[in-house]
């Protein structure tokens, strides 16, 4: 199902979802198998907005000191599989460029660049799962 990598205390822990029926959940750690129970926490609702066009940008101080500008971070607006990245760091994007396809609940998702840069850093790459929020590239 799903596979994901945590890292507690130092500790990194491989995850796979095997299955999840109601509140329980059949997950394997490591290898070992787990039956669990799911605790849900009401989450904080969002407004509703088109996947392909929702993307949360941040401006962080430049990395290198150089004054290059503000950093954007793109990040994942749903959790999903990356099933395409489609620039490298050093590639000059446009705003509305597609930067990487990301399936989430079976459905492919173009994450769009929301204004022009260069790509500074990609933190993905084909095939990874990622959650929701995560880094996905950033842009100078």
């Amino acid at each position: 199902m799903k596979n994901y990598k945590f890292t507690v205390n130092g500790n990194q822990y491989e995850v796979e979802i095997v299955d999840i029926d109601g509140n329980m959940a059949t997950i394997e750690v490591n290898g070992t198998t787990y039956n669990v129970e799911i605790h849900h926490e009401l989450p904080k609702l969002k407004p509703i907005q088109p996947i392909t066009t929702q993307k949360t940008q941040k401006t962080v101080a430049p990395a290198s000191g150089r004054g290059e500008g503000k950093v954007s971070q793109v990040k994942a607006p749903l959790p999903g599989v990356i099933i395409q990245v489609l620039v490298r760091p050093g590639d000059e994007v446009a705003s509305g460029q597609t930067l990487c396809t990301l399936e989430t609940m079976k459905m492919e998702n173009a994450i769009k660049s929301e204004a022009a840069g260069r790509v500074t850093k990609v933190n993905i790459s084909q095939g990874q799962s990622v959650l929701q929020d995560e880094v996905l590239i950033e842009l100078n």
